[in-house]
């Protein structure tokens, strides 16, 4: 089929070859190959897996009819999906499956196959040499293994490159600090607000010369790109826009010019669902090369919008915006995925407050700040409060205690009246996030 025989081209190319390339695809080849590529997608899934093929039934959706996304109307796939069915969307044997926790706090979970991996490996190799990473080069792999996706995926894309790294994990940045010069490390990739730590180490401590700081799965404050910069000598300092659904990296940013995410539209047809008037809106994906789960018009819950105008840097795929916050309650902070119910569990049995709070998220210049917003009643101390909330966090969650014991971010509380905080709304949000906005 001619889609294979595109695909092949594609995947095939030796990384530094498809680099070099990137700039001299002609648009129309990518919409071509893009387009022929959903639409093997969607008949794939039908044919494939036991989700799509009830889903398309119940609705009368023929897919040899389908051409584009709009063709399926209303449907989408949604996380709940995911949560609920998640087997079956497979459409083969897999091989490994990564997590991700959802706004319920159940794990999403997404399964992959040893040559899906390695095509992903091929693709983030690409990517590193497009950055200007070559050979001489040293890295450090900052992302966490534990159950989660990007960690692996980086290291598949070192071990695609031949890239000398320190696959270090997310461990204390002190670590890492400490390694720099011992293995020359020129190039550090890692979680934004992990990123940060490790600058104030450098900034208090003395920093080195690094080439290049990689961020992902959060997103960076715009504040902390110049200060990054002047610590380390000036490196590059990149973005990279990926989930573990997504498994592959959806976009990358490689100029400060270019002020988005460059998507990779030969593995992902993006849209934006109920756009508003600037265009922003529920970014949603099709992957077009998976074939262990593939996802048909995923609704991630980010919210950005698409830029069609061509950019400056030349390379000719669309962009996104840089995130603006996300369509559910889960926000990405402090180093992890948090969600309503994962505060209820910390605060459901704090003597002395009441059963109204509010979590807010807001930036102290540069670094995280995670702020209780608690109602007191009776004549608890508050630092009992507060010591007993910190030892819910230890025992009850102990991926955020590790950030927080690591100064990913700080924390803070506020205390209110009884009523206080709900005042005469029904509603209380529980997480506000307000750390991209003047709110």
């Amino acid at each position: 089929m001619l889609h294979e025989l595109l695909s092949s081209v594609v995947h095939h190319t030796p990384p530094y070859a498809l680099s070099r390339a990137l700039n001299h695809i002609p648009r129309p080849l990518i919409d071509f190959k893009k387009d022929l590529s959903f639409r093997h997608a969607v008949a794939y899934a039908y044919a494939h897996t036991k989700f799509y093929r009830e889903k398309f039934d119940e609705r009368k959706i023929d897919p040899r009819s389908i051409r584009k996304p709009s063709d399926l109307g209303d449907f989408y796939t949604t996380p709940a999906d995911i949560v609920n069915r998640a087997e079956d969307f497979l459409a083969r044997r897999p091989h490994i499956v990564f997590e991700s926790s959802g706004t319920t706090g159940r794990n999403k979970r997404v399964y992959l196959r040893q040559e899906e991996l390695n095509a992903i490996g091929q693709l983030n190799a690409m990517g590193f040499f497009r950055w200007g990473i070559t050979k001489k080069d040293r890295f450090v792999n900052a992302f966490d293994f534990c159950i989660w996706i990007p960690g692996m995926i980086t290291q598949k894309g070192l071990e695609a490159s031949r890239i000398f790294c320190l696959a270090a994990g997310k461990v204390d940045p002190l670590e890492v600090y400490k390694r720099i010069p011992l293995y020359n490390i020129n190039v550090v990739m890692g979680e934004p607000t992990w990123l940060i730590k490790l600058t104030e180490l450098a900034e208090k401590h003395g920093s080195y010369p690094l080439k290049l700081v990689l961020g992902g799965a959060e997103e960076m404050p715009d504040a902390a790109r110049p200060w990054i910069k002047q610590v380390w000598h000036n490196p590059e300092v990149h973005m990279v826009y990926a989930s573990v659904e997504s498994a592959g990296v959806i976009g990358a940013e490689f100029y400060d010019r270019c002020r988005g995410y460059h998507v990779d539209e030969d593995d992902f047809m993006v849209e934006i669902a109920e756009p508003n008037a600037e265009g922003y809106g529920e970014v949603v994906f099709t992957t077009l090369s998976r074939t262990t789960m593939p996802l048909i018009r995923y609704r991630n819950r980010d919210i950005s919008k698409l830029i069609e105008e061509p950019c400056s840097c030349g390379i000719p795929f669309r962009k996104l915006a840089r995130m603006r916050g996300r369509a559910d309650e889960l926000i990405v902070a402090s180093g992890g995925n948090l969600y309503p119910l994962m505060f209820e569990d910390i605060l459901k049995d704090v003597d002395g407050i009441t059963s109204d709070w509010q979590v807010v998220f807001k930036l102290r210049g540069i670094k995280e700040v995670m702020e209780f917003n608690l109602e007191l009643r009776g004549h608890v101390p508050r630092e009992t409060v507060e010591k007993t909330v910190f030892d819910h966090i230890r025992d009850r969650y102990p991926d955020l205690w590790k950030n927080y014991s690591i100064a990913i971010f700080e924390t803070a509380f506020q205390y209110h009246p009884v009523g206080g905080l709900r005042g005469n709304a029904r509603k209380l949000l529980r997480i506000v996030d307000r750390r991209y906005t003047q709110q």
